[in-house]
């Protein structure tokens, strides 16, 4: 199965690798140590996966995987995720048994012993079948049983959603003669015709986001699509050196940024026919009837979750953190300073209404 390091669904489109890490510095750093010292390859490599001493899948291996499957995104290293082999190898097996599509292949054994686990990878030439390099690390038992602690609780949810901390840059640039000059972008102002707007995050944890503009005339313009995305990387909106052009003069849009472990899924359809109706009958009307708009994204957010989620709209009024402050250059040669709104909840929704003139 072919995933290049871009694809931002890689681990729920492309495997079903049971989950996605939930935080582990430790492991996070072994996994990330462990990548960062395979040599020897040239072209894309296959991950197999990791299995136990005796060749099993377990929860245990199931966990640390996802840490070097997102090591490997991280690293910008071209790969792909084996789709043919099965959860148990044999025994004296280092990667599985397998046909891939690339010439290398790189699998591993996790095994415990007292309170350590051992990881141990394996490249594989498959061309000549041979192993061209090994790595071993160790980790303590301890870091690797929260893991799976945390992934249990994650997956059956009911009340209990791990946090998610989001530190979000508005860029609202208005051009002034040959400048482009930053605006604060806030609840309720008018904007001018020709401003260009960006969305710059970062994530504490990896989860899906979505954002986008939905106007008073039930237009709906993309930011970020509705995909998985990983902590600690930066991401932009609708790219790092694109924009989102405000031209609609008199219209009034409202700006929604959400992350969390799950969005819409399969109710996105049903979402935005349901804003429109909004908009249809009369009950939002530019800036009136904004709360019910707020009530329908709730509702819809809530529907992914088993249990009774709170989920709640930051908009300006409520107490925002101030995050780090950035210096962001764009290819133009614009250069400007931002500080990071800092939002932390389970599920993380933002929004922000203003008019064009």
């Amino acid at each position: 199965m072919k995933c290049g390091w871009w694809v931002s669904l890689l681990l729920i489109g492309c495997a079903s690798l049971g989950g996605k890490p939930g935080g582990q510095p430790e492991l996070a750093t072994v996994a990330a140590d462990m990548v960062e010292e395979l040599g020897g390859v040239d072209s894309e490599l296959t991950w197999v996966g990791l299995r136990d001493a005796s060749g099993k899948q377990t929860p245990s291996t199931e966990a640390v995987e996802q840490y070097l499957v997102s090591a490997l995104v991280r690293s910008r290293r071209p790969f792909s995720l084996a789709d043919n082999t099965s959860s148990t190898w044999p025994a004296d097996s280092v990667i599985g048994d397998g046909t891939y599509d690339t010439r290398w292949a790189l699998g591993g054994r996790l095994s415990e012993d007292g309170s350590s686990a051992y990881l141990r990878l394996f490249l594989v030439d498959l061309q000549q079948g041979e192993i061209v390099q090994t790595g071993v690390r160790s980790v303590r038992r301890a870091h690797v049983e929260k893991e799976v602690a945390l992934r249990a609780r994650a997956e059956g949810l009911g009340n209990t959603i791990l946090p998610l901390d989001v530190e979000l840059h508005w860029v609202l640039l208005r051009k002034e003669g040959e400048l482009r000059e930053p605006v604060k972008l806030s609840e309720g102002m008018s904007v001018r015709e020709g401003d260009e707007l960006q969305v710059r995050f970062r994530l504490s944890r990896d989860a899906q986001v979505l954002a986008f503009l939905y106007s008073s005339e039930g237009e709906v313009l993309s930011l970020v699509p509705d995909e998985f995305r990983y902590s600690g990387l930066p991401y932009y909106g609708p790219s790092e050196n694109g924009w989102v052009t405000l031209n609609e003069l008199d219209r009034v849009y409202t700006v929604y940024f959400m992350a969390g472990p799950r969005l819409l899924e399969e109710n996105a359809d049903e979402f935005y026919e349901r804003l429109d109706e909004l908009v249809e009958q009369g009950q939002v009307d530019r800036f009136v009837g904004l709360a019910k708009q707020d009530e329908v994204v709730v509702e819809f957010l809530q529907r992914s979750f088993s249990g009774n989620v709170s989920i709640e709209v930051v908009r300006d009024g409520a107490v925002i953190a101030d995050g780090r402050e950035e210096t962001l250059v764009y290819s133009d040669g614009t250069r400007l300073q931002s500080i990071a709104e800092k939002l932390s909840a389970p599920v993380v929704v933002r929004a922000i209404s203003f008019s064009i003139q």
